[in-house]
């Protein structure tokens, strides 16, 4: 028997991935997560191979004007949200659902929004 009293013999990675992975009730969140990552590194792939194309091709694939569309929709949803709650909370799932996730994120790390927010003006003003 193992400190949190298993007895079943398994290894504890076979018990983590039975337990916490491939559980009934957290497989969707875990399918979310795996979903995000995988994107996450498409993404990344896809600019280290074709980053010189996309260049010319518009402001969204420049970093820091995508950091600027970022952080502009982060403060959005978060202001709007504050004002109307019942707009942004009824739709939390597809694409608009992005602009909920957008408040809860401006919510919760709004110190650190502030901060990036102060040094992307900076920065603009700078530049």
């Amino acid at each position: 028997m193992d400190k949190a009293g298993h007895n079943d013999g398994s290894w504890a990675i076979t018990r983590f991935f039975r337990e916490e992975v491939l559980h009934p009730q957290k497989i969707g969140s875990n399918v979310g997560v795996l979903y995000g990552v995988g994107v996450f590194a498409g993404v990344v792939f896809f600019l280290e191979n074709y980053g010189e194309l996309l260049v010319q091709m518009t402001a969204l694939f420049n970093f820091q004007s995508l950091m600027l569309v970022v952080l502009l929709t982060i403060c959005t949803c978060t202001y709007l949200r504050a004002q109307a709650p019942s707009l942004v909370d009824r739709n939390k799932t597809g694409f608009v659902g992005l602009f909920w996730k957008a408040a809860r994120i401006g919510e919760r790390l709004s110190p650190y929004v502030s901060i990036a927010c102060f040094v992307m003006a900076f920065q603009l003003i700078m530049h």
